[in-house]
């Protein structure tokens, strides 16, 4: 299934799928000091719903790839219109010079590289000195079993399910300087899409899994939650 939960987001059109939705990403730009005109850069854009928001609510300079396919026509599709570059791009190769950005986004795709560790990497590299990286993601709220880990890595095709300390070190390899946690809330529900750009046809499987996304996060003890990982270079 490694690809498939991915497959599931782009057929259905999901924007803000990450944990807190687009209503967290809004908080978080309400929160933070992003000036117009700064050189942006989104890293996995999905549909392009964020993009879009930082464009038109920032002014910046915006770059937004991804490398689904579907994904990609889809904010194509969303953005022609609109001031954002839309390209192909993997977060573990990024195709940019370094010190290109002054703002790097990654909303809960940096768990779905095949590494971490390299995505952070290219993103630091990507960065220019005193740049900021914000990225959501789901992090292990203490150490799993193997039997919990399994289940979580087989239903979303994540590479690793980390803890905040393993993220934390993740972080400080990849040459962040300063690393700290945004602690700011949604302002709706957490676990609802709110936007869908459906495809014109949808696999069967995808609706079961998206059955099995709804048990897992209704689950009342689920062992991982989400944070809100604020570096600078």
């Amino acid at each position: 299934m490694k690809k498939h939960y991915l497959d599931f987001l782009a057929e259905f059109g999901i924007g803000g799928a990450h944990p807190g939705g687009f209503s967290l990403t809004k908080e978080i730009f309400s929160a933070i000091d992003l000036p117009a005109g700064a050189s942006f850069l989104e890293i996995g854009c999905g549909t392009g719903q964020t993009a879009e928001y930082v464009a038109e609510t920032f002014g910046c300079t915006v770059t937004a790839i991804d490398n689904h396919s579907i994904m990609l026509e889809k904010a194509k599709e969303r953005l022609k219109q609109k001031n954002v570059t839309v390209l192909y791009g993997n977060a573990e190769q990024l195709a940019f010079r370094d010190q290109t950005f002054d703002f790097v986004l990654a909303e809960s795709v940096l768990s779905f590289t095949s590494s971490v560790d390299q995505a952070l990497c290219e993103a630091s590299r990507v960065l220019k000195k005193g740049g900021a990286c914000i990225a959501v993601e789901m992090t292990a709220e203490k150490s799993l079993s193997q039997e919990q880990e399994k289940e979580i890595r087989h239903l979303y095709g994540v590479s690793a399910v980390l803890t905040e300390e393993q993220w934390r070190e993740k972080w400080k390899r990849a040459g962040f300087s300063t690393l700290s946690l945004l602690n700011i809330s949604p302002s709706s529900n957490t676990d609802v899409f709110t936007e869908l750009r459906p495809s014109k046809t949808i696999r069967e499987e995808l609706f079961d899994l998206w059955d099995a996304h709804d048990t897992f996060m209704s689950q009342p003890d689920r062992p991982v939650g989400y944070r809100i990982f604020y570096g600078r270079t």
